[in-house]
């Protein structure tokens, strides 16, 4: 008896350091079951778990209520909201541009607004935890995954901006959460995908990728995501951060003095799961000093991990005493945020407008003499493809959004439709008809990460016309461009930023965003 009450105590404490996922838009009796006898205490929420406000409001209404009865605590109710290209709520709610956008906006304090913005929203649904600021640099322009998610290529504009962004959810008394530490932003391999390593230097490591998360630290930032990325120069055993004892407890507790949450990325992600297995993975992460452990997809995924933390603490594998510092680090960070408490009414409109117009502010320039944009004639060429999911970390991709055909709608002239990997002979196609037309504006999304792309993107010289190249999402687009070729960056490729790019190019609203990083 007594063996089967520690077993079932020792559940309900490591139930507080998992955080999981599930499908659909609602709590089935079946995920209700589950959740009460693994006694989980956290849940992170995607696109696949929300239809709009009110029924968001709903399932995490119906969240805390299971989990509160199962566990006796309230729940973390975590989101990616980043803004942009990563955010999971739905068009009803205010979703801020992404963070290389509101670099381009303006100063840091448009970024703080946003981030108060985003907390009001995720509190009158429900979630009291986000996943951001994205406070990596990414200061590797072929980075496969970060890209547009950071603030900039050099760690002061990361860590002003980033700040700000924590600093406004935090005041909205939503819980932060810098990543991917100890940084993600000079890897050439998506985690999501692949086990990425970094070799550079421990002394380059420390200038570059770690002062914004000192600064998020210094801050009072609630959570740091670890990175399932390997750094041989932090960690000789050749372990991903997030399994790494050097980095997690090494570095971030002892060295950086961080008292907050640790929470690790996804252990579903291919990084772990593929090299490791997520269960392993799990105990490693716990072992190395990990708070939350995140399995964000699968429940039989999950469940083995906990089985497998639970056999790790009782063969002492795990510390049950550090185990039992880490949960009263939890319940401790529940309590300061009020996790439980009923969300607040909330009117959006105000925050809905002002999110529209910092999208506006941020449309960028580049060489554009005088912020002039060239002149597009009677009978302008408009080229480009159609949206795509370039990431698995991106929104689903509205397959139907079609620039070229958006603008001669709007402004005349012709569109022509480009594949995503455009042949020789589609890319000679575009070059002669573009020189039939009175000039040429080529909308291009991530081009720089396709080769097919990125060599039409070299050729625009052979244009005898005016060119205007617009990048839809990652600006090094724009640099791969001839020389003196006049572009704009627009972050993402969405409605309203081909609703914005548009209003520029009709004349209707200025030049007004600066470029946040070096295109060369």
């Amino acid at each position: 008896m007594a063996e089967r009450q520690a077993d079932a105590q020792l559940r309900l404490e490591l139930g507080q350091h998992f955080m999981v996922g599930f499908d659909g838009p609602e709590l089935t009796p079946e995920l209700e079951r589950y959740l009460a006898e693994y006694k989980i205490g956290n849940i992170i929420l995607f696109k696949r778990n929300v239809q709009d406000n009110a029924q968001l409001r709903r399932l995490c209404g119906d969240i805390q209520r299971c989990v509160k009865k199962s566990t006796g605590r309230s729940a973390l109710i975590a989101i990616d909201q980043e803004g942009g290209r990563v955010v999971r709520l739905a068009d009803d709610a205010v979703n801020i541009p992404g963070a290389m956008a509101m670099a381009a906006a303006g100063g840091p304090e448009l970024t703080r607004r946003a981030g108060q913005m985003t907390g009001r929203q995720l509190r009158a649904v429900g979630v009291n935890f986000d996943f951001a600021p994205d406070m990596d640099v990414n200061c590797n322009a072929d980075n496969p995954v970060i890209g547009v998610r950071s603030y900039g290529d050099t760690p002061e504009q990361v860590s002003a901006y980033g700040a700000e962004m924590l600093r406004g959810l935090q005041e909205e008394g939503v819980l932060a959460c810098a990543k991917h530490f100890p940084g993600h932003g000079d890897t050439s391999t998506d985690s999501h995908v692949g086990l990425p390593v970094v070799t550079k230097p421990a002394e380059r490591l420390r200038r570059t990728e770690l002062p914004p998360f000192v600064r998020a630290a210094e801050d009072g930032v609630a959570g740091i995501m670890t990175a399932h990325v390997i750094f041989p120069e932090l960690e000789p055993d050749r372990l991903p951060a997030t399994m790494s004892r050097n980095i997690i407890t090494g570095l971030l507790r002892n060295e950086l003095g961080y008292g907050g949450l640790v929470v690790t990325d996804c252990m579903e992600m291919a990084a772990i799961a593929t090299y490791y297995g997520t269960a392993r993975g799990a105990v490693s992460a716990l072992r190395a000093g990990a708070d939350i452990v995140l399995v964000s997809h699968t429940p039989e995924a999950a469940k083995e991990a906990i089985r497998a933390a639970e056999a790790a603490v009782l063969d002492g594998t795990i510390s049950r005493d550090e185990l039992h510092r880490s949960t009263d680090r939890i319940l401790r960070t529940k309590e300061e945020y009020k996790t439980g408490e009923e969300p607040p009414a909330y009117d959006s409109a105000e925050d809905m407008a002002a999110a529209g117009e910092l999208l506006r502010l941020s449309i960028a320039g580049y060489r554009l003499p005088g912020g002039a944009l060239p002149e597009l004639g009677p009978c302008p060429l408009f080229a480009s493809g159609t949206a795509f999911r370039a990431t698995i970390a991106d929104n689903e991709a509205q397959q139907d959004l079609f620039f070229a055909g958006r603008a001669e709608e709007a402004m005349g002239g012709d569109s022509y439709l480009l594949p995503q990997a455009p042949s020789e002979t589609d890319i000679e196609n575009l070059l002669q008809a573009a020189n039939g037309h009175s000039a040429l504006v080529l909308g291009s999304f991530s081009g720089h990460l396709r080769p097919e792309m990125r060599k039409l993107l070299t050729r625009l010289d052979q244009v005898k016309v005016p060119v205007l190249a617009v990048a839809f999402g990652l600006p090094y687009d724009l640099g791969d461009t001839p020389p003196g070729t006049p572009g704009l960056a627009a972050w993402e490729y969405s409605d309203r930023s081909v609703e914005a790019v548009l209003a520029v190019l009709k004349g209707e609203r200025p030049v007004t965003g600066r470029m946040p990083v070096d295109l060369g």
